[in-house]
């Protein structure tokens, strides 16, 4: 049986420091496991859901400056699972020259969580 969750984030942070964008959802479910694919972060909550996701070393995986990562208007978190991968694609859309730019990432792994097939999404826009 597939599985298809959206789940809106309340939350986009950049950490400028350590070059971390973080997603995330506050309240609802207790974190259930963690899962690293290509140095981003995917934390679970109850029900195999997509409670957050950090991005390590965003400037570099997005090919942009720090400063522009301050200035994002929008990202979304795409998780695709067979019964054996895991799929990710990450579309952040910034503000750059006065333009919205989309950059994008993908990540790929073994489903070693055992998680159920299916699409989770995660978006936040200027939250």
């Amino acid at each position: 049986m597939a599985v298809n969750q959206i789940h809106t984030a309340d939350t986009i942070d950049y950490d400028y420091e350590n070059d971390s964008l973080f997603l995330f959802t506050k309240g609802g479910a207790e974190h259930k496991h963690s899962l690293v694919i290509d140095n981003i972060i995917i934390d679970f909550g109850e029900g195999n859901y997509i409670k957050g996701v950090e991005i390590q070393n965003a400037s570099k995986r997005f090919g942009v400056s720090k400063y522009a990562l301050t200035k994002y208007r929008r990202i979304n978190v795409n998780l695709n699972v067979s019964s054996e991968k895991l799929e990710l694609n990450i579309t952040l859309t910034l503000e750059i020259r006065n333009k919205n730019l989309p950059k994008a990432i993908t990540a790929a792994d073994i489903n070693e969580f055992n998680i159920p097939s299916g699409t989770m999404a995660m978006s936040c826009g200027m939250c």
